[in-house]
């Protein structure tokens, strides 16, 4: 076991080495400091030292410990120290303070600071610590600083400090007298913001932004803006302003008011603007351009010439120096072969050329041997010199020719015809489209010769004594002429005149003759149009009037066959002669109602014209900001139709959409009418239609109309396609759509309507491409058998009283309804005269209500059309929804009853026209019974 002693001793040298250690590495971390570090007892000698780099001048002596002050100081820097530890002695606290010294005809700067230390023992006084810096290098920076702070106040240039991010830090006393900013108000804002008010020309602003992005010296001429709306120039230098470690620590603005010599600059631009407009003025009053130059003097030798002179005979470049003569440089140029004209006759060409030199004035093209042209332009000075100018024209020469060129093209490609004329009125040119318009064959033919051989004496005079007035009064004139073909034949044209400077007139023509042809066509369409629209206003009248005396020739007849059957002898010639009436009434009927036909001019027809056609009659009568558009295909579509019915049914359609859509209030965007083309598919073809019933097996194609208007009510739909019902009030006629639908029927068409209030109307119309069969009614599959309104029996086929049908109906139950009570009458008693049990109705709601209680009872049904309440079409629906197979006979006095429908027909077995005979109701009767039991 150790001793204490041995342990206590160890543990000693530890601590010993450890103070070693750590007073070597504090000597080591001493010798880098730069600053000198003293420890003073409180007698202020020398306890330790380091002389740092201070030691390095000589103004130091030796240092040891125990020293004084005065021992390895100067005096003066001794003393200085001491009245330093004298204020830490009476403050009580850390003095610093700068001093100074001259050394070596030099002043040097150090700074001296002093603190207490701790004593070394309880009973001892403290000693101090003292610092001693050399700060001459870093005086002289404040100096600087301070001097150059001084400049910045005191000069009349504008001082900006920024910081990196070019935010505002400092302004000088110039920036706030100048801008009348005040430095705390753009504190913080950004350099170029501030600085510049409207950018400078050339983009000064922008360039100065990008140069100051990359931290780079900049420089900018500005024009800024002070505070009180003053604008002025100014020439600004930013440098950046780096660390000690070369990073941008700001930016430094340095700029000078150069309003004034902005001023002057512009008063300087504006002479100079004046003094080029006065030569660009001199120019053009001897009409000369600045190219090659060249002044020769009084004696016809160079003085002064450009580069550009000698470039246009680099052959004679050598002769080209001054004080040459004039002939000597235009020898050289003939001799080397500059001047192509020149080749051949050099001589003559050389007296020409120095003629026209000699000359006040001379102005000539030449051609060089390269290609190049040139313009000569001499005239003589005051003085008795010569100046001369080249102008390189060779461009102009090459444009020139490719204008001619191209214009001589463009006029020979124009559709329109063009001609020019001399003043004469002589032809000096006509493209072909002009001549083929007359039929002139070869433009010899008419060059040199008058304007008034294309067009006859009248028509000649009324141009001369209109036309050419106007012309030179105005320099224009337009209108249309008929000129006079070769042939002879007429040229309905559209002419423009134009005068030109010299007095010629340029004349620019276009055949017309087809414009006039579609004119007519469309007015006699419109005129054609209009003829079948009271045609079928004069046919809806006629139909109305023949049903009511119809029904009456129907009584009457019905009457005299009673009479003629019941009493023989005496009453047969009354009866007969009520029989013939009755054949007459009714062929004047037949006779009346053709008076709202119209022959059918069927035809091949391409439909999209015809579209297009309706629309232009259509255009100019769109208001309230409506649109018509067309959707036609590009390939024709064909059917065989009457244009009239086409024009009919698509202008009623278009017409009825503009007249709904004139009701409905403004639109944004203003609304749209539509009218497309296209085949009809399969799922048209299936869907319900209004009118008509198309098959499945035929070609159709779908005709569509559509509007943005106000709609139409549900409860208003199904009425819209009846006769005399319209929404227009006293201004509908209720016609537009009963034509339609009477054209649509007649063609075994169809027109389905698909509409919704607010929603807007769209009619769809299927047309077959091929001519409806005339065997097969329109709307509807042919009924089993029909006979027309016309199948009266012909006299000598009439049934006599000893024929009579007795029996022929015998046991057959038969339900007549007909709101004329006098034909009724006749039909049951023609139907009780086979043996048939007939039950009459008068109100077909009664015959309904007789369908509904017992539909088998029934063999046959007998009715009328046209009824109150109920029509015979609604009869028959119900009975063959009631009885499928009970054969419903529809007789009346409407030849287009049809066209009256709002939905699909129902089955009827037959339908027979009013008046008619007792042999055609019985015979009828009897097969569609039979077909039933059949």
């Amino acid at each position: 076991m150790m001793p204490a002693w041995a342990a206590r001793l160890g543990a000693s040298r530890d601590q010993e080495r450890a103070l070693e250690e750590e007073r070597s590495r504090t000597q080591a971390a001493l010798q880098v400091m730069p600053h000198m570090l003293l420890e003073l007892d409180a007698d202020e000698r020398l306890l330790r030292g380091h002389p740092g780099w201070l030691d390095r001048l000589p103004l130091l002596g030796p240092m040891a410990q125990g020293q004084g002050l005065q021992n390895f100081l100067p005096a003066e820097l001794a003393a200085e120290v001491r009245r330093v530890l004298a204020e830490v002695e009476t403050t009580g606290a850390p003095v610093s303070r700068d001093w100074h010294l001259r050394h070596a005809g030099a002043r040097v700067w150090l700074a001296i600071s002093a603190a207490r230390l701790p004593p070394l023992a309880p009973d001892r006084r403290p000693g101090h610590a003292v610092m001693i810096c050399d700060t001459t290098e870093l005086h002289a920076q404040r100096k600087q600083a301070d001097r150059l702070g001084k400049f910045a106040q005191l000069t009349t240039n504008l001082v900006i400090v920024t910081d990196p991010e070019q935010r505002i830090e400092w302004v000088n006393a110039a920036f706030e007298q100048q801008t009348g900013h005040p430095g705390q108000s753009v504190r913080g804002q950004p350099l170029c913001a501030v600085l510049q008010g409207k950018p400078a020309p050339g983009g000064c602003g922008d360039r100065l932004r990008a140069m100051l992005a990359e931290g780079q010296p900049a420089r900018a001429e500005v024009e800024a803006t002070a505070a009180c709306g003053r604008s002025f120039w100014l020439d600004v230098s930013i440098q950046p302003l780096l660390d000690d470690e070369g990073a941008l620590d700001g930016y430094m603005a340095v700029a000078s008011d150069i309003t004034a010599h902005k001023r002057q600059e512009e008063q300087l631009a504006a002479m100079a603007a004046e003094a080029r407009a006065a030569r660009a003025r001199l120019a053009a009053a001897v009409d000369v351009l600045p190219d090659g130059f060249a002044y020769f003097d009084a004696e016809d030798r160079l003085v002064v010439f450009n580069p550009q002179y000698r470039d246009c005979y680099p052959g004679a470049a050598p002769a080209i120096v001054p004080g040459a003569r004039f002939e000597q440089i235009l020898r050289q140029a003939v001799q080397s072969g500059d001047i192509l004209e020149a080749r051949g006759r050099e001589e003559d060409w050389l007296a020409e050329r120095l003629a026209a030199h000699h000359l006040d004035s001379n102005q000539q093209e030449q051609q060089l041997a390269d290609g190049r042209w040139l313009r000569v332009i001499e005239r003589q000075t005051p003085d008795g010199g010569r100046v001369g100018l080249r102008v390189d024209v060779t461009a102009l020469k090459l444009a020139e020719q490719r204008a001619r060129i191209d214009f001589s093209a463009t006029m020979d490609a124009s559709q329109d015809g063009i001609a020019f004329t001399d003043p004469e009125g002589r032809y000096i040119y006509m493209n072909p489209a002009h001549r083929e318009m007359f039929g002139i064959a070869a433009e010899d033919e008419i060059l040199g010769r008058s304007w008034r051989e294309l067009y006859t004496g009248d028509v000649a005079d009324h141009i001369a004594t209109t036309a050419l007035p106007a012309l030179l009064s105005t320099g224009g004139w337009r209108g249309e002429l008929i000129g006079r073909r070769r042939d002879g034949s007429d040229l309905p044209q559209e002419v423009s005149l134009t005068l030109k400077a010299d007095g010629g007139i340029i004349c620019i023509s276009r055949d017309i003759s087809k414009r006039l042809r579609e004119q007519q066509e469309r007015t006699r369409l419109r005129e054609e149009l209009q003829m079948a629209q009271r045609r079928e206003v004069i046919g809806q009248l006629a139909s109305g009037l023949a049903h009511d005396l119809n029904n009456l020739l129907a009584a009457i007849g019905g009457s005299a066959l009673l009479i003629r059957e019941l009493q023989p002898g005496a009453a047969e010639v009354h009866a007969q002669r009520i029989l013939a009436a009755t054949e007459q009434a009714g062929a004047l009927v037949r006779r009346f109602l053709t008076l709202g036909k119209r022959q059918s001019n069927r035809s091949r027809i391409d439909l999209r014209p015809l579209l297009q056609e309706a629309a232009d009659l259509v255009q100019a009568g769109l208001r309230n900001r409506t649109r018509l558009t067309l959707a036609l295909p590009d390939a024709p579509v064909w059917i065989e139709a009457d244009p009239t019915d086409i024009l009919q049914v698509v202008l009623n359609l278009v017409i009825n959409a503009r007249d709904a859509i004139s009701t409905a209030p403004p639109r944004e965007g203003g609304h749209e009418i539509t009218v497309a083309l296209a085949p009809a598919g399969s799922a048209q073809l299936a869907q319900t239609y209004a009118v008509g019933t198309p098959c499945a097996d035929r070609r159709y194609v779908s005709l569509t109309v559509s509007d943005s208007g106000p709609g139409i009510e549900p409860a208003m739909q199904a009425k819209v396609f009846q006769p005399y019902f319209s929404t227009k009030g006293a201004q509908g006629t209720g016609l537009g759509l009963a034509i339609v639908t009477g054209v649509l029927t007649a063609n075994q068409g169809a027109i389905a309507l698909q509409s919704a209030p607010g929603m807007g109307t769209r009619f769809t119309v299927l047309w077959p491409v091929e001519p409806p069969d005339a065997a097969a009614p329109s709307d509807e599959p042919a009924p089993p058998f029909a006979l027309p309104a016309t199948a009266e029996p012909a006299p000598s086929a009439r049934p006599t009283a000893e024929a009579r049908p007795a029996g022929r109906l015998a046991g057959r139950t038969i339900l007549v309804a007909d709101d004329n009570a006098d034909v009724l009458r006749v039909l049951v008693a023609f139907l009780e005269g086979a043996g048939a049990e007939v039950v009459p109705c008068s109100d077909p709601r009664d015959a309904l209500a007789a369908l509904q209680e017992d539909p088998q009872i029934w063999d046959l049904l007998v009715t009328d059309y046209d009824m109150p309440q109920i029509s015979g079409a609604d009869l028959c629906r119900a009975a063959n929804d009631l009885a499928p197979d009970l054969p419903v006979l529809l007789i009346t006095a409407l030849p287009d009853w049809r066209s009256r429908m709002s939905a699909a027909a129902p089955r009827f077995t037959a339908e027979l026209g009013k008046p008619l005979s007792r042999a055609t109701l019985l015979d009828t009767a009897e097969r569609a019974i039979g077909m039933k039991a059949g």
